[in-house]
């Protein structure tokens, strides 16, 4: 859940598969510098700015940027080297403008070259991650098992944790408070939320919005455009039992949750 309208990430979708010519992560790393410093002039033509590119292999967000003093740093995933002309112009739009056309040319590229995306079950995704569920004034861990029997009977099968406090200190503009990614099942809540002046029930709707995402994958539009909260999520989310009350919170306190310095989690 994000409380600004910007994207900035893409992630996984649903099309057809198609291949392009590709630079697996096991090439030597001189090839693949190679590949990437070409990337970031390609770009840089594009954007009229400085750009530097951070090539990596993930299974599930495909593209993430932030601007930080006049410099983009963008993290792709390594089947965006090889790009055509056409992408990397969607590219520097969606990156400059939060272009929605944009968006959804270069989420028909990644579900082309889903195939070069490496699949792991979830369980042995989950293994990987610290999972953080603890924080000093909440405990996700209870959250989501008290949520899970009272909303869905025990059928949700994810995991959960606090997370990552991001690099940047300073003043934010939003803040995306949780998230949920599809390929390992984890949920993420932001750590800013851990403090005492966060009632229970805004974090309880937050983990069960995140909760719903399980339950209503992301899909395609008639227009073909990504949609990830369709109608009967947003209909499933209004029978949270703190929905109006959680609202009116996150619209009285928001700028608690924006200003708040985000405390260091640490496990037990």
């Amino acid at each position: 859940m994000q409380t600004s309208s910007k994207r900035k990430t893409l992630n996984r979708s649903r099309y057809n598969s198609a291949r392009v010519l590709h630079l697996p992560t096991h090439q030597p790393p001189t090839f693949l510098n190679v590949w990437r410093r070409v990337f970031e002039r390609r770009l840089r033509s594009r954007m009229h700015a400085k750009v530097v590119v951070e090539i990596h292999d993930n299974t599930h967000t495909m593209v993430t940027f932030q601007k930080q003093r006049g410099l983009w740093r963008l993290r792709l995933h390594h089947m965006f080297l090889p790009a055509p002309e056409s992408i990397l112009d969607a590219l520097g739009e969606f990156v400059r403008r939060s272009d929605a056309d944009s968006s959804a040319v270069l989420d028909k590229f990644i579900e082309k070259n889903k195939t070069y995306i490496r699949r792991l079950p979830p369980a042995k995704l989950q293994k990987r991650t610290k999972l953080l569920t603890k924080g000093k004034h909440h405990d996700l861990g209870e959250i989501y098992l008290a949520l899970n029997a009272r909303y869905f009977n025990h059928r949700i099968d994810a995991a959960i944790t606090f997370g990552p406090a991001p690099k940047s200190q300073g003043p934010r503009k939003s803040i995306k408070m949780g998230s949920y990614a599809p390929d390992s099942r984890i949920i993420r809540i932001h750590p800013v939320l851990d403090q005492a002046r966060v009632p229970r029930y805004f974090v309880e709707w937050i983990v069960f919005h995140e909760m719903l995402h399980r339950v209503y994958p992301a899909r395609r539009t008639s227009e073909g455009r990504r949609c990830v909260h369709p109608p009967e999520f947003n209909a499933h989310e209004k029978t949270f039992h703190a929905f109006v009350r959680a609202q009116r919170w996150e619209r009285e306190n928001l700028d608690l949750l924006l200003n708040r310095r985000i405390p260091t989690l640490r496990a037990a």
